[in-house]
C-alpha cells in the first residue's frame, strides 16, 4: 500500500463514526432549529475522534486557515459551517459495524480501543497544560484525537489485527517513522495546517513535547502502570509543568475514569480497567479471542476459558454456570468450581418462575452484584430455591445473551471464606462474561 494513494483513498470517502454517536447526533440534529446547539454538537464531536475527523476535513482545505496556521475551535467551525450546511452533513453519516468478509469484530474493537486511548489521552494533556497554568488547551486536545486516527483507519483498510504494537506496525508497513506518516496525513487530507505545529515535525515546544507524552501514557497503558518506563514518563511530565509526579498520575487516573464514565463504545472501558489492574495481574484478554463465538464449540470452550480465569486469575471459591434449557425453560448447572460434593444445587435445575429474581435477571443480558445487606432484601423480596441452597455469601451474578437468544447465566462468590467481592473483581468477572457476547 503506497502511502500517497492510501491517503487519496482517505481523502476520497467518508467514513463512519461509533454508532452510539450517531445516535446522539442525529437526535440533536432532529429538533427544532431553534433547539440545535453548537456546544452539544462540538461536545459531541470531542467525544468521537471519527466524528471530529469528518467534521475538520471539510474546513481543512480552507485558504484562510491555511494562512493562518490555526485551528479553529469545534463550535467555531460548527458555526463558520451554519446550521443548515452542519444538519444536512451530518445527516449523512453512518455508524462502524462489522460487516461480513469486510470488517470484523475484532477490528472493530480494537479501532474503538484506540479511539478510546486518544480520548484518554486528550484529557491528560488538559489535565496537564491546566496543572501548568495554561488554560488555552483544545488545540492539543483535538490534536491528541487526531494522532491515532491514521492507525485507525489502517486496522480498517487492512481488516486484521497488528502482529506488532500498533503505531509500530503502521510506521514499519510504510517504512517510516509514526510521526511522519502522522504528519503527511495531516497534509494530505488535508487538516487544518495549525494541526502541524502540534503534529509535524518543526520547531520542539513544551506543549508539543507534553502532547507526546500524553498519547505514550495512554497508548501504553494497558502494558502495566508499573513499568519503569511508563512512570519515566510521569515524571519528565512533573518536571516540564512544575507538579508533583502524583499530581501527574491522578490526572491520568481521572482521564481514564471520566471516558469510562462515558463511554462512546465498551473499548472505552479499557484504560480504566488496565488503570485498576495490580501489578502482575492477567492482562484482559488479546483481542484476537473477542471474534463472536458463533460455533458451539467455540462458545463451549469460552465459558470454559472464562471460568478458570474466574476461578485461577481472579480467586473467586466457587464459580457456577447455568446452562439455559429452552424446553423446560430453567437454568441447569453445566459447570461448577468449588460447590461441595453432594451439593443440592448440583442436580436442582432454577425455575424461571415470572417474578422470580432469576427470571428477572434472565430477561435481558445484564449483570447484579449483590454485598451481604443487598443479598438479605433480595431473599426477602424473591422467594428463589435458588438463595435456599447458594449460602450467606455476598455475590455477583451475570446473564449471557447470544444476539437476543439467553444462552445462561454465570454465578461467582467467595462461599468458603466469606471475603467481599470488590468493585475491580467485579467488573472483571463483567468484563470476562461480557467477551462471549457476540458484536452488533
Amino acid at each position: 500500500m503506497d502511502l500517497a494513494n492510501w491517503f487519496q483513498s482517505i481523502a476520497e470517502r467518508r467514513w463512519p463514526i461509533l454508532p452510539s454517536t450517531l445516535l446522539e447526533v442525529r437526535d440533536a440534529c432532529s429538533r427544532h432549529n431553534d433547539l440545535i446547539s453548537f456546544t452539544d454538537l462540538a461536545n459531541l464531536c470531542l467525544s468521537d475522534p471519527l466524528l471530529l475527523f469528518d467534521l475538520l476535513r471539510v474546513v481543512g482545505g480552507s485558504r484562510a486557515l491555511q494562512r493562518n496556521e490555526s485551528i479553529p475551535s469545534v463550535e467555531q467551525t460548527l458555526m463558520l459551517m451554519g446550521l443548515e450546511a452542519v444538519v444536512h452533513r451530518f445527516g449523512k453519516l453512518s455508524a462502524m459495524q462489522p460487516v461480513p468478509d469486510k470488517l470484523d469484530a475484532e477490528v472493530v474493537e480494537a479501532v474503538e480501543d484506540w479511539l478510546g486511548r486518544s480520548r484518554v489521552a486528550a484529557l491528560i494533556i488538559k489535565e496537564w497544560l491546566s496543572i501548568s497554568g495554561e488554560h488555552k488547551v483544545e488545540d492539543c486536545f483535538v490534536a491528541a484525537l487526531i494522532y491515532n486516527l491514521p492507525a485507525c483507519l489502517y486496522l480498517i483498510y487492512r481488516n486484521q489485527l497488528p502482529d506488532k504494537p500498533l503505531l509500530q506496525e503502521v510506521a514499519d508497513h510504510f517504512g517510516s517513522d509514526y510521526s511522519k506518516v502522522l504528519e503527511q496525513f495531516v497534509q494530505a487530507i488535508p487538516l487544518p495546517a495549525g494541526l502541524l505545529n502540534l503534529l509535524g515535525s518543526g520547531a520542539p515546544s513544551k506543549r508539543k513535547q507534553l502532547l507526546k507524552l500524553a498519547m505514550a501514557t495512554a497508548n501504553s497503558l494497558e502494558q502495566g502502570w508499573w513499568r519503569s518506563s511508563w512512570n519515566v514518563g510521569l515524571d519528565l511530565v512533573a518536571k516540564l509543568i512544575g507538579a508533583t509526579p502524583q499530581q501527574v498520575y491522578l490526572g491520568v487516573v481521572q482521564a481514564c475514569l471520566t471516558v469510562a464514565r462515558q463511554p462512546r463504545a465498551v473499548a472505552y472501558t479499557y484504560p480504566a480497567r488496565s488503570i485498576l489492574l495490580i501489578e502482575g495481574e492477567y492482562q484482559r484478554p488479546e483481542l484476537k479471542k473477542a471474534v463472536a463465538l458463533t460455533n458451539p464449540d467455540q462458545l463451549e470452550q469460552g465459558i470454559r476459558e472464562s471460568i478458570r480465569h474466574l476461578s485461577n486469575d481472579l480467586k473467586f471459591e466457587r464459580v457456577l454456570f447455568y446452562r439455559y434449557d429452552h424446553d423446560s425453560h430453567s437454568l441447569r448447572l453445566k459447570y461448577q468450581v468449588g460447590l461441595a460434593e453432594g451439593h443440592a444445587l448440583r442436580k436442582l435445575p432454577l425455575e424461571l418462575e415470572p417474578g422470580s429474581f432469576l427470571a428477572l435477571l434472565t430477561s435481558k443480558a445484564q449483570s447484579f452484584h449483590a454485598p451481604e445487606s443487598v443479598r438479605n432484601q433480595l431473599v426477602r423480596k424473591y422467594e428463589d430455591d435458588f438463595f435456599e441452597h447458594i449460602g450467606d455469601s455476598e455475590f455477583a451474578i451475570m446473564s449471557l445473551y447470544l444476539g437476543h437468544r439467553l444462552a445462561g447465566v454465570f454465578y461467582v462468590d467467595n462461599g468458603r471464606s466469606g471475603r467481599d467481592i470488590d468493585d475491580t473483581s467485579y467488573h472483571r468477572f463483567k468484563e470476562l462474561v461480557a467477551r462471549l457476547t457476540p458484536h452488533h
